[in-house]
């Protein structure tokens, strides 16, 4: 009968995990899957049977990625979506969250999305101080349209810095500004961390508004703004055609409490517990 691509959604901790792509000898999210789907299920022998939407970094966390596994269409027929869902939810450790699968097109790749969102939570980086709602939507604007970033990733010898970020807006919450949400069709390596870096250098004063703009509009000129943690940076979703959004409502998130000398450690927690109320929503439990 041939084979069934099917594409699946999940979330994961980034701090369980040394990022998403598959590396020797240290715990990934996709070398996960793929152990679990050719050692544990033995459902393949492909070398590379899992292909996911979005690489991430070590400490990035995952509210929505998506992947893909060829399986035969045989047995995707008799287990449907509640059987593999079952199968693999036996298998994943609890730092990983499934949410969904179903058949797609057998040239389908999660790589071709229409968009993904970020959101960073700036109100967790040290020196944040919350501005004006108003002022904060100008600051994000400066990231908004197709530029070169070369000044805000990891440049890669031989690999396009050029990309198009279609929105950046403040990331509201309980009436308070507490980051940034940002989306976009894809970005470059630590695009989303570096931006963060440059909001914070322009909110303390640290950093002019022309300073950054230089560093936006002049690509060949190497100009350093810094890295933001990967902590407090979750994917938030990736959109792919003809596959429904996940939508949720966003409990209140707790104001930082800087009395504490170990309120970065707070927030960490917070993170986890953001997601943990996410994929209980998306999957209806909350």
């Amino acid at each position: 009968m041939g084979k069934a691509r099917i594409a699946f959604r999940f979330g994961h901790y980034g701090d369980c995990f040394h990022g998403s792509q598959v590396q020797p000898d240290v715990p990934t999210v996709q070398g996960t899957f793929m152990h679990i789907f050719k050692k544990k299920l033995k459902w393949t022998n492909e070398r590379m049977p899992v292909a996911l939407a979005s690489r991430t970094d070590s400490g990035v966390h995952v509210r929505l990625n998506g992947g893909f596994i060829d399986l035969d269409q045989e047995r995707w027929n008799a287990m449907g979506e509640s059987g593999f869902i079952k199968a693999v939810g036996h298998q994943i450790p609890n730092s990983i969250s499934l949410i969904d699968a179903r058949q797609v097109a057998d040239d389908w790749s999660p790589r071709r999305a229409l968009y993904r969102t970020y959101r960073y939570r700036m109100e967790c980086m040290e020196g944040w101080i919350e501005p004006n709602t108003e002022q904060f939507s100008e600051l994000c604007s400066l990231f908004v349209g197709e530029y070169d970033w070369a000044n805000f990733c990891r440049r890669e010898p031989g690999r396009s810095t050029t990309r198009v970020v279609e929105a950046c807006k403040p990331w509201m919450n309980n009436g308070r500004v507490i980051g940034f949400e940002i989306v976009g069709e894809a970005f470059v390596w630590n695009q989303v961390r570096r931006i963060a870096n440059a909001m914070l250098g322009m909110i303390t004063g640290y950093r002019t508004i022309e300073k950054v703009i230089e560093a936006r509009d002049n690509p060949q000129i190497e100009i350093d703004l810094g890295l933001a943690d990967p902590d407090w940076l979750i994917l938030w979703s990736v959109t792919w055609d003809g596959i429904p959004g996940l939508d949720s409502t966003e409990p209140v998130i707790e104001i930082p409490d800087h009395t504490s000398l170990r309120w970065q450690d707070i927030c960490r927690q917070q993170q986890k517990e953001i997601l943990i109320r996410q994929f209980d929503l998306i999957q209806g439990r909350y």
